[in-house]
């Protein structure tokens, strides 16, 4: 995914606050209220204002919001055509650019893509204005810590403390660094292969299709759910269901409430038969981790998130922001649920959850993590009616 942008005159810094030790660059982070999203506000060489930007491992290219583009004159000096799972598309570029680390260190020769990113930014709590990752990878040694809530970059050339690290070797798939792990099911039976290392992805693993198919994961998982997501163009489906473990390096990682996802896209990433699939920011996330793009080595510490509970799966809603962050949307609702069955569908409109009003989705996406409590939720159906429906939250998996 991708972001970050400069025009003659407009020059992005790479830092909300830049503290520089030795080789080292400092830069704060900003993570989700559910730990599963990293974020970089990068300031402007004026100083006076600043973008947000989502960080993630499986950008090949640094994208920026077209909508602020245009507020700060940014125009694309390139046009090129890319086809992906939703078909062909024409981006708008911008080639050759410098990104700013600070005023005497920048990296050069970047490209910028103009997107839209209203579909990917109505999912979050932050509303960013760009995505970047192989644009910081590809140039410095990058360590990210959790604990310190940082992102510190190094010259691949610096020592620095790897104590307490595991390293894992990788190698390159599209851009991204891929290695092997293994899961177990909960009937004892495992699996392995090799995986790509992407912390933008929300999930745990996300098994591809032809591994899916090829192993009959789908039999051999029991009781699964049916999800959908969205990503920049289209919405995807796949199947989730509970697995016994999963193994990276010689870290097993042990919860009754590990899930794993099975996709279905007969094209895009998740139509490879080279990968068993993308590992996402829920297991990535319990780790400190430095990544060695130039000698292709990760290095994971599990930090204070390693032995937190996964969520179990309760909520039978999806929520998002509207386009100006004014309302809370249905935008799933779990088939064969108390939900559906009392009316809720996508689209409507959410007032209330327990009388609480809020334009927080994360407000109330743990009141509808409850299990066994009942809830009442009021909303403004698609007549723009108001009504209330009351039901219990149940486990579903």
């Amino acid at each position: 995914m991708k972001s970050v942008i400069r025009k003659t005159g407009l020059l992005f810094t790479f830092l909300c606050a830049i503290g520089l030790y030795a080789q080292q660059i400092k830069l704060p982070c900003e993570f989700s209220k559910d730990k599963k999203s990293i974020f970089i506000k990068l300031p402007m060489e004026n100083q006076k204002d600043s973008l947000l930007f989502f960080f993630d491992t499986g950008a090949g290219t640094t994208m920026l919001d077209k909508k602020v583009a245009e507020k700060y004159g940014l125009k694309s000096n390139y046009r090129t055509e890319v086809s992906g799972a939703g078909g062909k598309k024409l981006y708008e570029v911008l080639i050759k650019q410098k990104i700013f680390l600070d005023k005497n260190n920048f990296i050069s020769g970047a490209n910028i893509v103009l997107d839209d990113l209203s579909r990917l930014n109505s999912l979050y709590e932050k509303k960013f204005d760009g995505i970047i990752g192989a644009a910081i990878l590809n140039n410095y040694l990058t360590k990210i810590d959790f604990e310190t809530r940082t992102m510190n970059l190094y010259n691949f050339e610096d020592s620095l403390d790897y104590a307490g690290y595991e390293k894992i070797g990788f190698e390159f798939f599209s851009g991204i660094p891929k290695f092997p792990i293994s899961f177990e099911l909960k009937n004892g039976e495992k699996f392995s292969g090799d995986i790509l290392f992407d912390s933008g992805a929300g999930l745990s693993i996300l098994v591809n299709t032809p591994y899916k198919e090829k192993n009959g994961l789908l039999d051999k998982m029991g009781k699964t759910i049916n999800y959908s997501s969205s990503n920049l163009s289209n919405k995807t489906r796949y199947d989730r269901g509970l697995i016994k473990s999963i193994r990276l390096g010689n870290t097993t990682i042990k919860n009754k409430n590990i899930t794993i996802s099975l996709a279905s896209d007969k094209q895009g990433v998740s139509s490879s038969e080279d990968l068993l699939g993308i590992l996402g920011s829920e297991i990535i996330n319990r780790f400190n981790f430095i990544l060695d793009y130039k000698n292709k080595n990760l290095y994971l510490r599990p930090n204070h998130l390693f032995d937190d509970d996964f969520d179990k799966l309760v909520s039978p809603l999806a929520l998002k922001y509207s386009e100006d962050r004014s309302e809370i949307i249905i935008s799933n609702v779990k088939e064969n649920t108390n939900a559906s069955k009392k009316g809720l569908k996508e689209g409507q409109k959410i007032i209330s959850i327990n009388d609480i009003v809020s334009k927080d989705i994360y407000v109330y996406e743990q009141l509808l993590k409850q299990e066994n409590k009942k809830v009442i939720i009021k909303y403004l159906d698609n007549n723009n009616e108001i009504k209330t429906v009351k039901f219990k939250l149940k486990k579903l998996l």
